[in-house]
């Protein structure tokens, strides 16, 4: 019985299926927790104008940009706690735990002070002009000084995930979650005796909302009812490990960077067109992240069954559960497709009303939308080489599809060719094909089976 308490299910025997669904669903919950927040945010901004939807399109991408820098922690906690679960070595994983907050909150001090420093000039380099410039920098600032919430937030919350605590991680989003969807309407616009902070009230609701959450994240790791903890004992850096699992991070970290600046280069590119094409951008940008969303949490979920399965030196059986969440990953996004596909005016609509921005954001949607169908095997795929600690094909893929093929396709269709916006968006569909069909090929292969972590 106490074995039960303390390991819960074992996700290396029984049913795949049901392991899947056992851990996807609250995975897929609580990552598609982030569609309410991201629908709202978009809904409220676009009460300002313009020229804030615009403003806060480019500060999310300069902070997700920063974000992905650090990220990849929890790729590298994951993993390590991960495989030392599929060992039921929990001392171990409770060890790695605590490391990989420690680094969490180095990063992030770092992170914090670049962020402030390059806020204005890439909000320049991104076409931010006189009237959105005030507005990119307020959200900003207010979004470095908290940068350490959102930080341990997703770091924390990967841990748990590779620990198999998929209920508790969801249960973080969804705290932080809620405390931002009700903070931000009254922060934007004001209530009683709170001034309207307009788009900086957006980003004090994310930094007070993703606060709670790490709060909470404190609370179960030291109840000791979750399957890893914290014990004060582990506060001594142990360098080693601090080191194993930054080399298991770094290329992700490299990973989502690369992923993340090339989306900054890309609003660039949109941005020369003028403010209608970055707002309708921003909106369409918004609407195929909440479809990605849910892919994410089915792609956690398949980190953690090749993980633990690989710790438990049951590699065929890892190799089995991907393969098959990969297969319910592109089911999922053949729905999503045809609805964004059927809806794209609509939906852009529903965000930003303005004619020029509804014709740029449909445009997008019916392009970029039936690739996701193919990218969605490469997501899971590349979480999947995550729970093994291969992360090294991941980052390489991801170097060869966005940089050497969406950026220069995309600038070559729309200035060379004279597609105009639109070749933005076809160099877009043709990366995310080539991104998932290179992770179906390279998983097929099977080395990542031998990676030690």
């Amino acid at each position: 019985m106490e074995a039960s308490r303390t390991w819960g299910r074992d996700l290396t025997t029984g049913n795949i299926h049901r392991n899947i669904w056992y851990l996807a669903l609250p995975m897929m919950l609580e990552t598609g927790i982030l569609n309410v927040s991201q629908i709202l945010d978009t809904y409220w901004i676009g009460k300002l104008g313009s020229a804030a939807l615009a403003a806060v399109t480019m500060s999310v991408t300069v902070r997700w940009m920063v974000n992905s820098l650090s990220n990849g922690l929890g790729i590298g906690g994951m993993a390590v706690v991960a495989r030392r679960i599929g060992e039921k070595n929990r001392p171990a994983a409770e060890h790695a735990t605590l490391q990989t907050i420690m680094l969490g909150l180095i990063t992030s001090a770092i992170l914090a002070g670049i962020g402030f420093l390059v806020a204005r000039p890439v909000l320049i380099l991104l076409g931010a002009d006189e009237e959105v410039l005030p507005l990119g920098l307020s959200y900003l600032h207010v979004t470095f000084g908290g940068l350490f919430t959102v930080i341990l937030l997703f770091v924390i919350n990967s841990m748990l995930r590779g620990a198999g605590e998929a209920g508790a991680a969801m249960a973080v989003l969804f705290l932080a979650t809620a405390v931002t969807v009700i903070l931000e309407p009254v922060l934007v616009f004001g209530w009683g005796p709170i001034p309207p902070l307009g788009v900086a009230g957006s980003a004090w609701a994310g930094v007070l909302g993703f606060g709670s959450g790490v709060a909470l994240q404190v609370v179960i790791l030291l109840s000791g009812r979750a399957r890893i903890g914290i014990n004060l004992r582990d506060l001594r850096p142990d360098f080693p490990l601090m080191w194993r699992i930054i080399q298991i991070a770094l290329p992700s970290t490299v990973q989502m960077t690369l992923r993340s600046s090339s989306r900054l280069l890309v609003l660039g590119l949109v941005g020369a067109y003028g403010t209608f094409a970055t707002a309708g951008y921003g909106v369409a940008n918004r609407m195929l992240l909440i479809a990605l969303i849910p892919l994410f949490g089915l792609g956690n979920a398949a980190g953690t069954l090749v993980g633990q399965n690989l710790g438990a030196h049951k590699a065929e059986r890892a190799e089995r559960s991907a393969w098959w969440v990969s297969a319910y990953a592109a089911g999922y996004m053949a729905i999503m497709a045809v609805i964004l596909f059927a809806f794209a005016g609509r939906l852009v609509a529903l965000f930003d009303p303005t004619p020029e921005v509804v014709a740029i954001g449909a445009e997008c949607l019916r392009i970029v939308a039936p690739s996701l169908i193919v990218s969605a095997v490469g997501v899971v795929l590349a979480r999947g080489l995550d729970g093994a600690g291969n992360t090294v094909p991941a980052m390489s893929i991801n170097l060869l599809t966005l940089w050497a093929m969406e950026i220069p396709i995309a600038f070559g269709l729309s200035r060379w060719v004279g597609f105009g916006v639109r070749g933005i968006w076809w160099g877009r569909a043709i990366s995310n094909l080539a991104n998932g069909l290179m992770f179906a090929f390279w998983f097929r292969r099977g080395k990542w089976k031998s990676k030690e972590v």
